[in-house]
């Protein structure tokens, strides 16, 4: 006989399933590999621009050439190293945009559709930091500074010049090694997950 006051068991639900967990990750490993290689094509695009206006002086088209002779090869380098400084600029404040989607996609994921422990957490947290400081800081700044070395506007420029874009170097590192770290930490997850459904 079933007493009246007895408690049925308390039932648990949890939104997060070991099969959507699985996926998610996957999706961040994903994204952090997308990153990764944006970070690669950056790096060496960056420098791979000035090298095209060297190129272009050293082997013009006729007409080029035509108003290379005309104009001075000296002006014509400036001219086209300030346009190869523009162009790093639009593209580093597009990359800075697609770092911090990246950053906050992989935070958005792992919080609210993995079982992820903290450390994976605070290494995208970490990750998310670094792309917003870069793109709302750090890279307005770079543009600014660059275009004031250009002009030869302040004393100090060429000085704040190497100091900004190092720091751009050291972040991009910062964020390579722990993208890397949180890639490995989610797939080798992924893989123990497997052999616990295999074993099941």
């Amino acid at each position: 006989m079933i007493e009246e006051n007895s408690e049925s068991p308390e039932l648990k639900y949890s939104r997060i399933t070991p099969e959507g967990s699985w996926i998610a990750r996957r999706l961040c490993s994903l994204i952090l590999a997308a990153w990764l290689g944006g970070i690669l094509l950056v790096s060496l695009g960056a420098p791979a621009v000035f090298r095209a206006g060297d190129v272009v002086l050293r082997h013009p088209l006729p007409a080029h050439a035509e108003v290379i002779g005309k104009a001075g090869r000296a002006p014509v380098s400036e001219l086209l190293r300030y346009h190869a400084g523009e162009a790093n600029n639009q593209m580093f404040r597009v990359w800075g945009a697609m770092q911090a989607f990246y950053g906050a996609a992989v935070l958005l994921l792992l919080l609210f559709f993995t079982d992820v422990g903290k450390w994976r957490l605070i290494l995208s947290a970490s990750l998310l930091a670094l792309a917003l400081f870069q793109w709302l800081y750090l890279i307005p700044a770079i543009a600014d500074v660059t275009r004031r070395f250009r002009a030869g506007e302040t004393a100090d420029a060429g000085q704040r010049f190497s100091l900004l874009h190092g720091s751009f170097a050291a972040f991009e590192l910062a964020s390579a090694v722990l993208g890397l770290t949180l890639l490995v930490w989610l797939l080798r997850s992924g893989r123990r997950d497997r052999r616990r459904r295999a074993r099941g």
